[in-house]
């Protein structure tokens, strides 16, 4: 599996790219935006998109997807079955303002394991920063995508829709508790981390 990531947005949104590196089938996690940035870069490496993943229905994590749709013949989108009824309000997914609501094709839950790309993924359910957060959890690869649940040293803020103190707290604790510490947190926006160094800093706490 190699992972390549796209910087994209004013709020510097980490979008993932997750090849096969047997068939270069790629799955696209969060497009957050700059569509055209994301298809130049999926060129340059020989990546072919078969899917979207949203960990969360926060427009600065899905403003591409129509852009990549219309490039790459109606990619089917993955999201949080408690999250489509965020994602489709366009006066609630965008923080900042008004934004265009979106719908999934497909809906993933806690603990499901899901087959993409040729690629074996856990769905772990982690509310807090949205109600429908999730995660994807690579256990061969020992990778977690994490969306704005885990940051290095922090996480997502909980004021916004749907948001709770409580249900972020439980969910990192489900995340530090429950992952091995080696594995590498992918997170939605800065430096990447790993579930032992945070879990022995508590740097959020």
């Amino acid at each position: 599996m190699n992972i390549y990531v796209c910087i994209v947005g004013e709020l510097m949104t980490n979008c993932y790219l997750i090849e096969n590196e047997k068939t270069h089938e790629t799955l696209i996690v969060d497009p957050g935006a700059s569509a055209h940035k994301i298809a130049d870069t999926l060129k340059n490496k020989g990546l072919h998109p078969v899917a979207i993943l949203l960990t969360h229905a926060h427009n600065d994590h899905f403003d591409g997807v129509e852009g990549l749709r219309k490039r790459y013949d109606e990619l089917p989108i993955y999201i949080g079955e408690l999250e489509t009824d965020l994602l489709a309000d366009g006066t609630l997914n965008n923080p900042f303002g008004d934004s265009e609501g979106l719908t999934a094709d497909y809906t993933v839950s806690d603990g499901q394991i899901l087959e993409l790309a040729g690629l074996t993924m856990k769905v772990i359910h982690t509310p807090g920063h949205t109600a429908g957060s999730v995660c994807y959890y690579f256990e061969q690869d020992k990778i977690l995508v994490a969306g704005d649940t885990l940051f290095f040293r922090s996480y997502g803020r909980t004021d916004l829709a749907t948001g709770s103190d409580k249900e972020m707290f439980e969910s990192l604790e489900k995340l530090l508790t429950g992952l091995p510490e080696d594995v590498q947190v992918l997170p939605g926006h800065g430096r990447t981390t790993t579930i032992g160094y945070e879990k022995a800093v508590k740097g959020f706490e």
